[in-house]
């Protein structure tokens, strides 16, 4: 049977045919045109016999056992919102692809999500007649994907916007709102509790909002940034280093004031009544004298046995490094504890590169603050 459309392909492919022939005649032979055209003529004659074979979809009139089966028959399919999903996910793909390779992950990982949510809803709304039904296949089959991946992203948006509030309040404010929204959060589960004839719509509701305002708050305080105490901490990278001046830090707060016993110290530095001196294994009393291996990490406990506190600081000469174009820095090299308390404890563990002779500065431990401390420091 020839119908409607297998006649326009058949006449499509008749003058692919007879052009690919006046293309070979015309160009002397010429094979890349005229294959071409060959194949087109060939795919055209091919679609119209599919088309011959299937009739265009037709069906006869007669044929009431194909009425029940046809498309035409079929339930259409519900509205969706996974075509928006998709072309959102293709958005954050496209834009990946120029600015990030985060983005990019985030939008592979949404277009996969978005394409196989709106696949299973096109099959389940397919599966039977009884829309009730079909929702009820589609629950079982992503449900248990679905739950547990939007309730981690779910506390996911909690724990990231109630971060970004806690970090821009004051340090005063801070514990303050934390008590205040968890007594709200245990508040509304009592009284949902006590009344369960509240519907869940309803309890949804505000939790929605609640959601909403959580997240919303979230990104302004984003935005606006962290408090200016932990915004600098974060410019001068605090704990990045450790100051070895006779003033207080940021790093001497709530600084350890305990070392283990397996620390392996090699020397043991003691400041009791404004005086310094030194403890070695295999030598008796005090000493004013340290000798360290050179290249190899050495450790030096340092006890505080004055009221006040301070900090022991051991320095062992300098290194100079070529930044090229006849340009040199040179760095003190120095390592220093926290300040420590009364009775309390630390130690230092350093690794000197250089044998104390090439130095044209002493090797000398001291304590910033106590005039007169000072203990040699050999390095052979």
């Amino acid at each position: 049977m020839i119908t409607t459309s297998s006649k326009l392909f058949y006449g499509l492919g008749a003058g692919s045919l007879v052009a690919s022939i006046v293309w070979f005649i015309a160009n002397d032979g010429g094979s890349i045109g005229s294959v071409a055209l060959l194949f087109a003529a060939m795919s055209l004659v091919f679609l119209g016999a599919i088309a011959s074979f299937t009739r265009d979809g037709h069906v006869l009139s007669t044929d009431t056992a194909s009425h029940a089966s046809s498309g035409a028959a079929q339930r259409g399919v519900r509205n969706s919102i996974w075509p928006l999903g998709t072309a959102i996910a293709m958005g954050f793909v496209v834009v990946g692809l120029i600015s990030s390779p985060g983005i990019f992950k985030v939008g592979i990982g949404l277009l996969i999500a978005m394409l196989g949510e709106w696949m299973i809803q096109n099959w389940s709304e397919r599966g039977s007649s009884d829309a009730a039904y079909n929702t009820k296949i589609r629950d079982y089959v992503v449900h248990p994907l679905e739950l547990p991946v939007g309730g981690a992203l779910l506390l996911a948006v909690i724990v990231l916007s109630f971060s970004r509030i806690m970090l821009s309040l004051s340090h005063s404010a801070g514990p303050l709102v934390f008590a205040v929204a968890g007594a709200v959060i245990l508040a509304f589960g009592t009284l949902v509790g006590f009344r369960r004839s509240v519907s869940t719509r309803v309890i949804g509701a505000i939790c929605g909002v609640a959601l909403t305002a959580l997240a919303g708050v979230g990104v302004a305080t984003a935005l606006d940034g962290e408090r200016p105490e932990l915004t600098k901490a974060a410019e001068e990278d605090h704990f990045a280093h450790r100051p070895c001046g006779e003033e207080e830090e940021e790093a001497d707060e709530n600084a350890s004031q305990s070392v283990s016993a397996k620390s392996s110290v090699q020397a043991t530095v003691i400041l009791e009544g404004g005086m310094l001196y030194a403890e070695v294994d295999g030598f008796e009393g005090a000493q004013q004298s340290i000798t360290l291996q050179r290249s190899n990490p050495s450790t030096i406990l340092f006890i505080n046995r004055d009221a006040e506190p301070h900090r022991m600081v051991v320095k062992y000469g300098k290194v100079v490094e070529d930044l090229g174009g006849g340009v040199e820095r040179e760095t003190e090299l120095e390592a220093c504890t926290s300040k420590v308390e009364q009775d309390g404890q630390q130690a230092v563990t350093l690794t000197v590169p250089k044998p104390s002779y090439a130095s044209e500065e002493p090797f000398e431990i001291t304590v910033p603050g106590v005039e007169g401390t000072k203990i040699d420091l050999v390095v052979p």
